[in-house]
């Protein structure tokens, strides 16, 4: 009973040790991503305040993170920053866009969206074309791949008129074809948002648009 007693309690106390060395870890993982956060953010303010020189953005930077995200692009770290013009209300929108094109053009000198990419090897991107989405991606090759896959890059597309914020692999309808997967997400008064992957699994296309009445 004696020996039962103290394998017990040595388990107990095994238990103990174990679980505090995971909490203490766990601590330390959470407190080394927000100083990698912090450092990623100082960089991304100097790289724009040198490759970017006067411009200005309304949010941001910000860290985007998602499920998502990080299946599709394993180690890579995402920030973005993101700027929009004012547009009046009460006009339907591809008449507001029409009229309000020059001032949108006037508007983009002085204030930017942008979204970029952190390597492994510390290396920073701005995320602009189909070819730049493409760096990292894991190749699609199932419906779920391209799912996932179309969730991070609608996540991170940063368009002149609408801002990046995060897309969920279910909210995808994903299409199928001899050519590739053509991936699309609707939210009403928020977003119309489409990925297409070709049939080698690459990125050849992405759109990103206000889908919704303006406020009257």
């Amino acid at each position: 009973m004696m020996q039962l007693g103290l394998y017990g309690a040595a388990c107990v106390i095994a238990l103990m040790l174990n679980f505090g060395m995971a909490t203490s870890t766990g601590a330390e993982n959470a407190e080394n991503q927000q100083t990698q956060i912090a450092a990623d953010l100082t960089r991304f303010r100097n790289y724009m305040e040198e490759v970017k020189p006067g411009k200005k953005w309304q949010s941001g930077p910000t860290t985007m993170d998602s499920e998502e995200i990080r299946m599709a692009y394993g180690k890579a770290r995402f920030y973005s920053v993101y700027s929009s013009p004012p547009l009046p209300p009460g006009a339907p929108l591809p008449e507001l866009l029409a009229a309000y094109e020059q001032k949108m053009n006037d508007y983009h000198k002085q204030f930017i969206s942008m979204t970029i990419r952190i390597d492994d090897q510390e290396t920073m991107a701005p995320l602009y074309e189909a070819q730049d989405y493409n760096q990292g991606l894991m190749r699609v090759t199932t419906d779920d791949y391209a799912r996932i896959c179309a969730a991070a890059i609608l996540s991170l597309y940063s368009a002149d008129r609408v801002g990046p914020g995060i897309v969920t692999a279910k909210e995808v309808t994903v299409i199928r074809s001899e050519n590739g997967w053509t991936c699309s997400v609707f939210r009403e008064n928020a977003f119309r948002g489409a990925v297409v992957f070709d049939k080698d699994g690459k990125c050849v296309s992405m759109t990103k648009v206000y889908a919704g009445l303006l406020p009257s």
